[in-house]
């Protein structure tokens, strides 16, 4: 899954980030960036948890194209009376 459908499935609160941590890569020159930390048990739990994304589909979507799960939207808790 590249980093788009990763940021896809916090914005859908399928998951959360539960940490921010600064990751150097390679031999960039800009510096060490914050990345978003989730947990591995959310993300196994994706493909079960949530059938109505195409998972196949998600792992050969190639690079700049836009992502299915863009044509999604959050599910609105109920509101409470």
């Amino acid at each position: 899954m590249r980093r788009v459908e990763a940021d896809w499935t916090v914005k859908l609160k399928w998951i959360r980030v539960v940490e921010w941590a600064a990751v150097q890569y390679g031999t960039s020159r800009a510096g060490a960036v914050e990345a978003p930390l989730c947990r591995t048990a959310d993300i196994d739990a994706l493909s079960t948890a949530h059938p109505e994304a195409d998972w196949e589909e998600l792992r050969q979507v190639e690079k700049g194209r836009r992502s299915p799960l863009a044509a999604l939207r959050p599910k609105e808790k109920a509101a409470s009376v």
